[in-house]
């Protein structure tokens, strides 16, 4: 067995056409990113959600799927705090609280 031919070259070279693929796909969160950077630190609530080049900014969930303000759709495979149970929008969750409001 033989390794695979990566080079730093060609690492560098993928990063750089994802890195412009995810900008050429996030626009709004971008411009989310330059205004939530001005009164937050790394323009999120939490380091946790920090990233390079910028944070993705969502706009809704359902289930265990969730929708960026772009309009791009990802499974959410961290499931954290309260969706991990049941979903984003359970509608037993929102009609209970619905009812409480």
């Amino acid at each position: 067995m033989t390794a695979p031919d990566v080079t730093t070259d060609k690492v560098q070279r993928v990063l750089e056409q994802e890195l412009a693929r995810y900008g050429q796909r996030t626009p709004k969160s971008a411009a989310l990113y330059e205004r939530a950077e001005a009164s937050m630190p790394f323009g999120v609530a939490s380091s946790f959600q920090a990233g390079d080049p910028y944070p993705l900014y969502m706009d809704s969930g359902n289930g265990s799927h969730l929708t960026d303000v772009d309009g791009n759709t990802y499974v959410d495979y961290h499931n954290g705090f309260g969706a991990m149970a049941v979903g984003h929008a359970h509608p037993k969750v929102r009609a209970a609280i619905e009812r409480a409001a």
